[in-house]
This record gives C-alpha cells, structure tokens and sequence, in this order.
C-alpha cells in the first residue's frame, strides 16, 4: 500500500487557535438560546396546561419547582 493512499484515510484537521475558539461560542450560543425557547415553551405551553389539569396550586407550586431544579441545573457550573 502506498503511503498516500495510509495519509488521505485519515480524519481532516481540525481547526484551531481563532476559528476553533469562534465556533466554541458559537455552539454555547446555541445550547444557550434552545434552553431560553424551552424555557419559554414551558412557561406558555405547560403552567397553562397545569392550571387546567390540576388547578392554581398545583400549577404554580410546580411551576416553581420545576424552573428552580432546571435554573440550577443549567447554573451549575
């Protein structure tokens, strides 16, 4: 087998320095902004769903304790 043949099989270079750094923040951009739309879905689609299944109480109790664990999960470094 060729040497050539041993050196195009392998896997393209990663980029690195600036590039590599820009698209790290690009990606923590993004998982950063899905967290905010599910944040939201929750709070527009969900409390309103729960108030009508279980009532005030339990939408706003649970409500609270749901965004509370997912704040803390998501601060946590």
């Amino acid at each position: 087998m060729p040497a050539n043949a041993a050196s195009a099989r392998r896997a393209p270079a990663r980029p690195r320095g600036k590039a590599a750094a820009r698209g790290a923040a690009t990606a923590g951009a993004v998982a950063r902004w899905w967290k905010v739309a599910l944040l939201v879905a929750l709070a527009t689609i969900g409390l309103p769903l729960a108030h009508a299944l279980f009532g005030e109480v339990v939408a706003l109790l649970g409500g609270a304790v749901l965004f509370g664990f997912l704040l803390g999960r998501w601060t946590a470094g």
